[in-house]
């Protein structure tokens, strides 16, 4: 989805202009924001249309693209509020968890990550999907994304050593009932 000098765009973009907090986690039914271990990570929430690249596309664009490619079950959705570029150092991670939910998240239909780092800059880290008779690894190419329904169980093994960076986002649509 992105070239590796585009990862690295990305990546410098969001810790110069980004809004960066500690990975958040949110109640169930409430949606309010705990804090908790389940997740270790630092977040920067990125405005999705002010990234441009060098072919003049935004971030926007190519991920609304990448939906679209990767939208294999046909699930309906209208757009993509937000995006974040999430910080796994050695230590961090985030156990295993659904995107949706009944609280905050129950517009999400499909999840989407980007490897932004390098895998030759980090050891451990893995996502792990839990969709079926086996668990799936996602890709560790730099620049690869990959897509699945937001209520999917997964998780991201914890960092062993150097610096992991990826782009998390979700297309949203009508709430679930």
């Amino acid at each position: 989805m992105f070239t590796p000098e585009e990862c690295q765009h990305i990546v410098d973009w969001a810790i110069r202009h980004g809004y960066a907090q500690p990975g958040l986690v949110h109640r169930y039914k409430t949606g309010e924001a705990v804090g908790t271990d389940l997740r270790r990570c630092k977040e920067y929430l990125v405005e999705p249309g002010d990234i441009r690249f060098k072919n003049d596309s935004t971030l926007s664009e190519r991920v609304l693209a990448g939906f679209e490619r990767g939208n294999v079950w046909g699930l309906s959705y209208t757009g993509v509020p937000s995006i974040r570029v999430l910080e796994y150092q050695a230590g961090d991670g985030y156990g295993c968890h659904t995107d949706w939910s009944y609280g905050a998240a129950r517009e999400r239909k499909l999840s989407m990550t980007v490897q932004l780092s390098s895998h030759y800059h980090y050891k451990g880290g893995r996502v792990v999907l839990y969709a079926g008779p086996q668990d799936d690894s996602i890709s560790v190419v730099q620049g690869m994304a990959t897509v699945w329904p937001s209520w999917t169980l997964h998780e991201v093994l914890p960092v062993e050593s150097g610096v992991r960076y990826a782009l998390t986002t979700w297309a949203h649509g009508e709430a679930y009932r």
